[in-house]
């Protein structure tokens, strides 16, 4: 998380977390964060700066659901079609947007894998370009505290 604070810093995004810590389901503690961590990496660095992103949790008894909302450069259908295809990146150069981004497009096509390991899937919404993005990380729940 230290490093998504220093991307968002560096190119001056707000990010707001807000998280309920007393939610328990079973995971892989080694790649889930991945995909936590990649998801919040392409909103921000899909941003322009003085734009937000936000991080949220919600659960009923069946689900959780770790939301991740951007103010960015949102998507079209088209867009969103390639998402999660293997070395499916969206190039935006030259589209006079203010963006970082860098890397081969696999990003979210591992991060897709993961969590239907996980049973789970993603869902993304978006009204259109320069309307944001949300991210939807669905997992139905698995254990609860007081099973």
């Amino acid at each position: 998380m230290k490093e998504l604070n220093y991307l968002a810093d560096n190119r001056q995004i707000t990010l707001n977390v807000n998280l309920t810590m007393d939610v328990y389901f079973k995971l892989d503690k080694y790649r889930f964060p991945q995909v936590v961590s990649n998801i919040l990496s392409n909103a921000i660095k899909n941003t322009p700066p003085k734009g937000m992103v936000f991080l949220t949790l919600n659960e009923t008894d069946d689900y959780i659901d770790i939301i991740i909302k951007d103010t960015g450069v949102g998507l079209v259908q088209e867009e969103k079609n390639k998402l999660f295809q293997k070395f499916g990146k969206i190039e935006r150069y030259g589209m006079g947007l203010d963006v970082d981004i860098e890397g081969a497009g696999l990003g979210l096509y591992i991060s897709k894998e993961i969590v239907e390991l996980h049973g789970g899937q993603i869902i993304v919404e978006s009204e259109g370009k320069n309307k944001g993005s949300t991210f939807i990380i669905h997992l139905n729940k698995i254990i609860d505290k007081f099973q």
